[in-house]
């Protein structure tokens, strides 16, 4: 079959969930189970999803398959349709409704992610009185344990609670501008109090690498954080985000080993009695690919995604 330029063709939203689902999920089998299918009707969606754009969407490569090039491409249009979509059925629904959201962000998540996420809310839910709360990720946690906020942005993830990965970022070790690490000397670090995800990270690597390190400033908050690395008394790890012109980045040049990413997720409590949070728990995540990180990163590219048939 040829298509024409003068010929619509119309694609099916299950066969897309299922798309992605394979592409996310990285086997047919697991994509099966998400979408509460047999792994055989999966193979039969795909075949249909192909047929209907008349491209191969999957290469295989000995037991395994690959997303074609046309595959890759249209994993990223499969994603959009699914969030318009999503979007405009969530919209509907909770227009008119009259309900109060309260969200609670850590000091990571209030200056990067927080803005985009009220944006996304107010467009898709404009009745809802919004409420915001900014605290340190023990307390805001805490808050959602006891079911005083409806969802979290954090950057420390808790098995009490249901979670999604919003975004993962680049973490990164920052100085002042005119900082500069004496070789053979132990890092000074900017940390904060114990507990904090980004102490450990970095307390961690620098151990698991035998880097020698010391305090350097111990700080109760993320502006303390700022403040202390930007008057030059040391080393901090943080985000990407982070990155700004009166900092730079430090590595391997100067002795600092790699560090895990950072992983920005959206939390709820699977107890919580507001039936429309959850409806706006699955629509937010994940973060539109139109939301960019700050700054733009030379990172390795993944041009072919390796999926398992079983």
């Amino acid at each position: 079959m040829t298509i024409h330029n003068n010929i619509s063709i119309n694609l099916d939203l299950d066969l897309l969930r299922t798309f992605v689902a394979v592409a996310d999920l990285n086997t047919f089998a697991a994509a099966a189970s998400a979408v509460c299918r047999t792994q055989s009707a999966v193979s039969q969606q795909m075949q249909r999803l192909e047929q209907i754009v008349d491209r191969e969407l999957f290469a295989r490569h000995g037991r395994n398959k690959l997303l074609t090039e046309h595959g890759i491409q249209l994993l990223g249009y499969a994603r959009k349709i699914l969030r318009f979509n999503d979007e405009a059925c969530a919209s509907l629904q909770y227009s008119n409704d009259q309900e109060k959201l309260i969200i609670g962000a850590t000091e990571d998540t209030s200056e990067s992610l927080l803005p985009f996420m009220l944006n996304r809310i107010t467009a898709l839910y404009p009745s809802l009185d919004i409420e915001i709360r900014v605290n340190r990720t023990e307390a805001i946690l805490a808050l959602l344990a006891q079911q005083e906020i409806d969802i979290a942005l954090t950057t420390q993830g808790d098995p009490r609670f249901e979670q999604q990965i919003l975004r993962t970022s680049p973490t990164l070790w920052f100085c002042a501008a005119d900082f500069a690490i004496t070789v053979g000397e132990a890092i000074p670090l900017v940390i904060q109090n114990e507990g904090e995800l980004f102490r450990e990270l970095a307390i961690n690597a620098l151990d698991a690498h035998q880097v020698p390190w010391r305090f350097a400033y111990v700080a109760n908050s993320k502006a303390a954080i700022n403040v202390a690395v930007k008057a030059g008394l040391g080393a901090t790890a943080r985000p990407a985000e982070m990155l700004n012109p009166e900092l730079r980045v430090l590595g391997a040049a100067e002795g600092l080993p790699s560090l895990p990413d950072t992983q920005y997720l959206l939390c709820r409590q699977p107890q919580g009695e507001k039936a429309f949070v959850r409806s706006l728990f699955n629509v937010l995540a994940p973060i539109p690919d139109s939301v960019q990180r700050v700054i733009s990163m030379a990172l390795p590219d993944q041009d072919v995604y390796e999926l398992e048939e079983g």
